[in-house]
């Protein structure tokens, strides 16, 4: 039996369904799936519980007052939602009985079996993760540049550790004291309270928008592993501002997402068309709707004489 926990507010509950048949779809094991619901609708509460139970794993929902998140750092051209704090209170949240479970984004999709990275020995760490692109965020953040910097988005949890040294209170103090560093929400949080604590695992494990650009953005110490990673990639992570299920991505694997998306009758099988305009300003909004990468949109509105400072 394995534990997973996501946390999601009600416009991720298609894409939150399309990763558990993702993972039920590759794993043999039975699933206990913990949901930390920001505002999440009734109806879709029971869509997702009739899906879990379909595949004869179970589902409990845990239900989140906004008013416990609503003043946490996040401006309004962020594209993360306030739902990504909720793994914060994880420790609190979940059953005692919880000593290990894997955190997992809703824009990730499995494409393998978990049980290699699940059933690591983590009884000396906080987590087990893999290392973030090179941002130069342990300088942001002020520790060691060698304790390295996790991405958060899918993350095997000790939970009893994270109980132990009261990681919640923690979480709370760092946030109320140090409001004005965090740029990247939760992850901030977590590194900067926990570098040191982390067992580090092999890129496969959560494949990143930027290691499928050209060239691919990642630590030098992992390119060996790049060329066979992204072949057969464990779990691919649509970490940028652009998912599947928006017009302009270019991901050379966003079918994966459709795929296990159109497999659930209520699952999201169109792309959104007007995202784009909310991210990105124009006229660089326009030139990614009409199929240039990001990067590429804003050279050319420099080009044209306009400023592109921010989304």
């Amino acid at each position: 039996m394995k534990n997973i926990i996501c946390g999601i507010d009600d416009k991720y509950y298609q894409h939150c369904g399309a990763m558990l048949v993702s993972l039920f779809k590759h794993n043999d094991d039975t699933f206990h799936v913990y949901i930390l619901s920001l505002e999440l609708a009734d109806g879709h509460k029971k869509l997702l519980k009739e899906l879990v139970e379909s595949y004869q794993n179970h589902l409990y929902i845990i239900d989140i007052d906004r008013k416990l998140i609503e003043n946490f750092p996040m401006k309004e051209t962020d594209y993360p939602s306030l739902a990504t704090y909720l793994r914060l209170f994880i420790p609190q949240l979940l059953p005692l009985d919880v000593e290990k479970a894997l955190y997992t984004d809703s824009d990730i999709i499995f494409n393998g079996d978990i049980s290699d990275l699940y059933d690591c020995d983590i009884t000396n760490y906080a987590l087990a993760g893999m290392e973030d692109a090179p941002h130069r965020q342990p300088e942001r953040l002020g520790y060691p540049v060698e304790d390295l910097y996790f991405n958060a988005g899918f993350l095997l949890l000790n939970i009893k550790y994270l109980r132990d040294i009261n990681f919640v209170d923690m979480a709370l103090s760092y946030i109320r004291d140090y409001h004005h560093k965090i740029v990247l929400h939760d992850q901030d949080v977590l590194n900067a309270l926990l570098h040191g604590r982390v067992h580090f695992v092999p890129i496969k494990w959560n494949m990143l928008d930027c290691f499928y650009t050209n060239p691919p953005f990642i630590s030098e110490k992992h390119k060996s592993e790049l060329d066979k990673s992204r072949k057969f990639p464990v779990t691919i992570h649509f970490s940028g501002p652009l998912k599947p299920w928006h017009h302009g991505c270019l991901h050379p694997l966003k079918e994966e997402y459709f795929k296990y998306s159109k497999l659930i009758p209520w699952g999201c099988k169109k792309k959104q068309y007007g995202y784009v305009f909310t991210i990105y300003r124009f006229p660089a909004s326009l030139f990614v709707w009409l199929g240039a990468t990001p990067e590429r949109a804003v050279k050319i509105s420099r080009k044209l004489g306009f400023k592109m400072r921010g989304k």
